[in-house]
């Protein structure tokens, strides 16, 4: 492999997350609002959250657009992710087949994480399925000023310094499932002034679901084995 490094986004590219995301946001929301989730229709199913969410550029977007918070409520939101996130206790579970990619990517490459998740959730969720040791570098939302997440690259850049390898000469890969993650490689090239990041979309249900975005990404996963082979033709 040629690649200098693999940085993964986590919510949906590496977990399902969505049900235990799903009823954090319903508790952001009745502590910030005090209103009950039934009043949202993007809090009334798993399928309305996830649709939600994909229209959405960020979690700030989707906090004011679905939610009417305005910024200092959002700001709030935001601060209150963490404690939600560690009080639920329910189990989410790595997409199937990822154990075995992020082992054979951690015999030639570091790998990294970059979320809008909690970086003390995402490493409570690696100890505990044992892939702790292959990660050198988490950037969660709380790593970054609010008004810099995703698609600002500033959370990008951060990990791959994490890494050591702001000079390095090899493509860096990012996967993500969003548009928003094809949109911060894109923005993390302007950075660079160079084509550093290789985005991939990692799409296991919905491969065709990129063909609508504005923000391309260079490549498409359909399926979780499919990630190794991309990257090995990189």
């Amino acid at each position: 492999m040629n690649v200098a490094a693999v940085i993964w986004d986590y919510d949906g590219t590496l977990v399902d997350t969505r049900q235990k995301n799903l009823a954090v946001t319903r508790e952001i929301v009745w502590e910030v609002l005090h209103k009950s989730f039934e009043e949202f229709p993007a809090l009334a199913t798993i399928e309305n959250y996830e649709r939600a969410n994909a229209a959405s550029v960020n979690w700030r977007d989707l906090y004011g657009r679905e939610f009417g918070m305005d910024e200092k409520q959002t700001d709030y939101a935001g601060t209150r992710w963490t404690h939600y996130q560690l009080k639920n206790t329910s189990n989410v579970l790595f997409f199937e087949g990822l154990h075995a990619t992020i082992a054979e990517l951690g015999r030639h490459c570091p790998q990294g994480i970059v979320s809008l998740n909690s970086a003390a959730n995402i490493r409570r969720s690696l100890v505990e399925n044992q892939l702790d040791h292959f990660f050198s570098g988490i950037i969660g939302y709380e790593e970054v000023a609010f008004s810099r997440q995703k698609p600002d690259p500033a959370a990008l850049v951060k990990c791959i310094s994490q890494l050591g390898l702001l000079e390095a000469e090899g493509p860096i890969v990012y996967i993500g499932d969003h548009e928003t993650d094809a949109h911060c490689a894109i923005n993390a090239n302007h950075y660079f002034g160079k084509k550093k990041i290789v985005s991939i979309a990692a799409l296991y249900e919905q491969p065709v679901a990129a063909l609508h975005w504005f923000y391309q990404p260079d490549h498409i996963a359909e399926s979780t084995t499919h990630i190794t082979r991309i990257i090995r033709d990189i």
